[in-house]
């Protein structure tokens, strides 16, 4: 059904999800037999790979079996999925789950979403309604490429995502080297083994500084870091596994996972710059523009503090932060709005 409504789309050039729905809902119900919510679940698959044929060397086929349906379509009674299928019957699927997923399905205050089906799994969505209160204190998160420091003194180790990396790249070259021309080698290029592994210390490190975060009432400070990939490039005088290294720095997928959970938690996230963050001193505000990659602990020339480089990479970026906190108020204060009127921007409280 999906590749027939993905041909459909591409022949009679139909712009448009709904439009490709109007356009097979009546003819896939006579065809198939099937009630209303299968055109809908196709429509939408349909266009997801009809939109994305243009960047593919072949033509646009869904060659696993899945299956999306809305929560009004399914129904979920305990671990048996219930699906309609055709008028007057339904199917029914036991599911086996653990622990996790039980937590899930039956913690009576999340809204069950749309729901996805494989060869293998079963994918469904949940949502709740978090209001995120005004936050005691910051925190300054620092990502390096080995580890990760929070402005509070906490260090997360990172160092075997790096380490991963570089031990799965020279496999593939090797592997190239030996093979040169192995079909198999572009499926080596997926690395999904990989990417499962560090996606779950990624995770956990995620988890860890929200969870940690949400229980001291923090907000939590992230740094934009735009730009990285495009100054380790060929030809700036750097070593060829240094820009690999750089080149996989999973530094994005980390904060995408920060700010999800944190809005599953309700607590806040705010972005600053990044400039200049590990060359300014945290104490008297002084640039050492001299300051070089390789040292990690330095003195400032101005008021003499010795300072770990990422800590006050971290500190500096908990000050630029702006969003509000309730440690910070007016003696006397009528109320929340009150207590930190103009104490927006001000890292000290207001007298």
């Amino acid at each position: 059904m999906v590749n027939e409504a993905t041909n459909i789309c591409l022949q009679e050039a139909i712009r448009g999800r709904f439009k490709l729905r109007n356009r097979i809902y009546k003819e896939f119900q006579e065809e198939y037999g099937v009630t209303s919510g299968f055109p809908y679940s196709v429509a939408e698959v349909a266009w997801s790979i009809a939109k994305k044929h243009k960047k593919w060397d072949r033509i646009p086929v869904a060659r696993r079996l899945m299956m999306k349906m809305e929560a009004q379509k399914y129904d979920l009674r305990y671990s048996i999925l219930i699906l309609p299928f055709k008028k007057g019957e339904k199917i029914l699927l036991p599911l086996q789950y653990g622990e996790y997923q039980r937590s899930f399905l039956m913690d009576p205050t999340l809204k069950r979403g749309s729901m996805t089906i494989t060869e293998t799994a079963v994918m469904i969505t949940f949502s709740k309604e978090v209001v995120a209160g005004f936050p005691s204190s910051k925190v300054g998160v620092d990502v390096n490429e080995k580890s990760v420091v929070c402005s509070d003194g906490t260090c997360y180790d990172l160092a075997e995502v790096a380490r991963l990396h570089t031990e799965y790249g020279v496999r593939r070259s090797e592997f190239g080297r030996k093979h040169p021309h192995d079909r198999r080698l572009k499926k080596k290029q997926s690395a999904s083994r990989e990417r499962a592994r560090i996606k779950q210390m990624l995770h956990r490190t995620a988890k860890s500084i929200v969870e940690s975060a949400k229980s001291k009432s923090q907000a939590i400070i992230l740094e934009k870091l735009t730009g990285i990939r495009k100054t380790h490039t060929k030809g700036n005088k750097e070593s060829r596994g240094k820009r690999r290294r750089i080149s996989h720095w999973p530094f994005r997928i980390l904060q995408e996972y920060i700010i999800y959970k944190a809005a599953w938690s309700g607590v806040r996230v705010e972005f600053v710059s990044a400039a200049l963050t590990s060359r300014s001193c945290s104490k008297c505000h002084h640039i050492n523009r001299n300051l070089k990659l390789k040292e990690r602990e330095w003195r400032c020339p101005n008021c003499g503090a010795i300072l770990d480089r990422d800590l006050n990479a971290a500190i500096n970026i908990e000050c630029r932060g702006k969003t509000p906190c309730l440690g910070m108020v007016r003696p006397g204060a009528q109320g929340i709005y009150e207590a930190m009127k103009g104490n927006e921007q001000s890292p000290a409280p207001i007298l």
